[in-house]
């Protein structure tokens, strides 16, 4: 190989050195930074969207907020933390305006721990009345079969285990009052379905007014219980 030949191979070898350097130097790390830039681009895209999606859930908490609070607001009013009846007396005086019906008497009893209702016994099965009894082996020809009418059953309670007397105070609750039916029936829808809760379990009803046509003038009395969210001791103070 001559002068001239292994000049040029040098060079070539020179050349190639310089080139792979410079992809090692220059271009491989840049390569690398931008596919790291990348990797970065998707996690701030993927942070963004997460982001975004709790905004929006945020916003509509936010809107829905009001309404929540009236309806906080509402059943705070319907089972209060205080033993403080007048708002229920005044509210019983507007509806009994409002019916056409005179209070005569409230009675307010004492104030008692919720306890939680019992299921209804099972009633016995119609061949297990008389254990004792001894069936006939051979039917009567001349009897005919006579089936047993069947037992209703009392609904199951509904009941809640966060329920309970400690949280819980029952407080029974009697108004009389004199009106016609219709004054009467009025009167009770409102006291059930008003601000305070107002469960009526009783109802009964005496003539007054004798000589006037039937169902005119009577005297209703209503029974049942308001309800106040605390312990008897609890509500008590406060």
């Amino acid at each position: 190989m001559n002068k001239n030949k292994l000049s040029l191979v040098i060079a070539l070898v020179m050349t190639v050195a310089v080139l792979a350097g410079g992809w090692f130097l220059g271009v491989q790390p840049q390569l690398a930074q931008a596919a790291a830039n990348g990797t970065q681009q998707e996690t701030i895209d993927s942070t963004n969207r997460a982001n975004q999606l709790e905004l929006a859930r945020l916003a509509k908490a936010s809107d829905s907020l009001s309404t929540t609070k009236s309806e906080l607001a509402t059943l705070r009013a319907s089972v209060p933390a205080s033993m403080d009846t007048t708002p229920f007396l005044k509210a019983l005086d507007g509806y009994a305006s409002a019916a056409g019906v005179v209070v005569t008497t409230i009675t307010i009893g004492d104030a008692a721990p919720y306890e939680a209702p019992a299921a209804a016994a099972t009633p016995l099965d119609a061949s297990s009345a008389s254990p004792s009894a001894t069936p006939s082996a051979t039917p009567s020809p001349t009897s005919s079969p006579s089936a047993t009418p069947a037992v209703p059953s009392a609904p199951v309670p509904v009941t809640d285990a966060a329920i309970t007397g400690t949280v819980f105070t029952v407080v029974p609750v009697t108004v009389a009052v004199t009106g016609s039916y219709d004054q009467a029936l009025a009167f009770t829808k409102s006291v059930q379905t008003g601000d305070r809760l107002f469960l009526v379990n009783r109802i009964a009803a005496t003539d007054v007014d004798e000589s006037g046509p039937p169902m005119t003038s009577q005297a209703w009395s209503l029974s049942g219980s308001v309800y106040v969210l605390g312990g008897t001791a609890d509500a008590a103070g406060k």
